[in-house]
């Protein structure tokens, strides 16, 4: 089974954690983006449980877990998209992209365990 992907899920799921407890009220745009990769990866773990190959594009990894499980999927779209304002659109303003990277942290830490109590039906993963 997937172990690797699980193992990098974990990995990225601490980071996140020394993020919010070191840094609870900064780097909004950093904590978006491994919310986003904590998911892919335990999503990696259904794709292959369900033997569709790990794919090079997001998008197409996002639409063959669709075809698994469509409400896990959109909410992993959610967080790539996230992941992308996060990362892209931040030249707004730093004051309006702040304030567009909590509301998407908040949003992404209620799809973060969604996503990972949902992928216990397709995998076995520790919920942490």
């Amino acid at each position: 089974m997937p172990k690797k992907y699980e193992n990098r899920s974990n990995h990225n799921k601490n980071f996140l954690n020394l993020l919010n407890t070191d840094y609870s009220n900064d780097y909004f745009d950093w904590k978006v983006t491994v919310q986003f990769y904590t998911c892919l990866h335990r999503c990696y773990c259904v794709l292959e449980a369900n033997d569709l190959n790990i794919e090079q594009s997001h998008k197409r990894n996002i639409k063959n877990l669709k075809s698994i499980d469509n409400n896990l999927g959109r909410k992993l779209y959610t967080l790539y998209k996230n992941s992308r304002q996060s990362r892209y659109d931040g030249f707004i303003s730093e004051d309006a992209m702040l304030r567009i990277n909590k509301i998407n942290f908040n949003e992404g830490s209620r799809i973060l365990q969604a996503i990972e109590t949902e992928c216990l039906k397709y995998y076995p993963l520790p919920v942490n």
